[in-house]
């Protein structure tokens, strides 16, 4: 097999390896060349230098991406993000002979050369890659691998190669269709109510904090997806936990997606008011939200032993894959 640095010329093939691969052992949704170009080459950290193809008997049997940040959040910068691994791929017909430790080695080569001490597939990436969920006729996904998928030949792969594991993340999924907001939970929204916290959508003309809440949360992430979605002519709603006015947490946006997914960036309570179940009620009333706006379905990701999968199994979510978050220092 012969390496070669990618360029647009190799489009056509890696999708076809992509694809083969997604029908036979992959969950992940398939390409055109009009969406890799839309995923890889238009996103703007990628880089080409970073890309590789394998080429053997005249066709491309290997893919390799990796990458690094050239935007930034708040308090990120070149030197305290890694370098991300987004994928190796060997066509089926073609392992088992080194081919794919070559495709992984000219990655990690690039990144050490780029300045970069540690490696890892994680979430993270600024490339998402889409994948369905099982059981659901290819008709319902989700918009972000958070690691490599435990299940597949790569996680041992990667073991092989001096990745370690860091945590194990679980994708969890419900069917709106089930949902149904339980009478101890509109109990307890009436409890909050009488002590002045009550849960809605977001008004700007009688909630205010949430630079507050974001910096109290510590996560940057957050402020700018929903700064964002604030500043859209026709914002999506933000379901708000307000203390007499000032915001507490929040859940959102309620964003349905093209395929009927309800989509949110995350959810939050403030360490002030945290541990009397208002994470669980803007939960369970971002998830009835959705299901009112008309979404079908709704997916999310979380660690395997997270305190908030306890939320989600109580939502009615089931797991549905499991992945391996991963790094190597190099």
């Amino acid at each position: 097999m012969e390496i070669k640095r990618f360029c647009d010329s190799y489009i056509k093939g890696v999708v076809e390896l992509w694809n083969k691969s997604c029908s036979n052992e992959m969950p992940y949704k398939p390409f055109t060349e009009e969406s890799f170009r839309d995923k890889f080459i238009n996103n703007l950290n990628f880089s080409y230098e970073g890309t590789f193809v394998g080429i053997e008997d005249g066709k491309i049997i290997g893919f390799a991406n990796g990458l690094f940040k050239k935007e930034f959040l708040p308090g990120e910068s070149f030197e305290n993000t890694p370098g991300y691994l987004t994928f190796v791929l060997v066509n089926r017909q073609y392992r088992n002979k080194g081919y794919g430790s070559m495709l992984l080695k000219a990655v990690e080569e690039f990144l050490i050369g780029s300045g970069k001490k540690m490696i890892q597939i994680i979430f993270f990436n600024p490339i998402n890659l889409e994948w369905y969920i099982p059981g659901s006729n290819n008709k319902h996904d989700h918009p972000n691998a958070p690691g490599v998928d435990a299940d597949s030949y790569a996680f041992e792969f990667f073991k092989k190669h001096g990745y370690m594991l860091r945590t194990m993340e679980v994708s969890m999924y419900m069917d709106l269709a089930k949902f149904e907001l339980d009478e101890k939970s509109l109990n307890k929204l009436s409890q909050l109510k009488e002590k002045g916290i009550t849960i809605e959508y977001y008004d700007e003309s009688k909630h205010y904090g949430f630079d507050a809440l974001y910096d109290d949360l510590k996560n940057e992430l957050w402020r700018k997806e929903i700064e964002d979605n604030i500043a859209l002519e026709k914002p999506f709603p933000i379901v708000v936990a307000s203390d007499k006015g000032e915001i507490c947490g929040f859940a959102g946006p309620v964003e349905i997606e093209p395929s009927g997914r309800g989509k949110f960036s995350g959810i939050g309570v403030d360490s002030k008011h945290q541990g009397g179940g208002i994470g669980k009620l803007l939960f369970f009333m971002l998830c009835e939200s959705f299901k009112k706006e008309g979404a079908g379905f709704m997916s999310l990701f979380t660690g395997a032993t997270n305190n908030a999968k306890r939320m989600y199994d109580a939502a009615g979510f089931n797991v549905v894959k499991t992945w391996a978050v991963m790094r190597k220092e190099i």
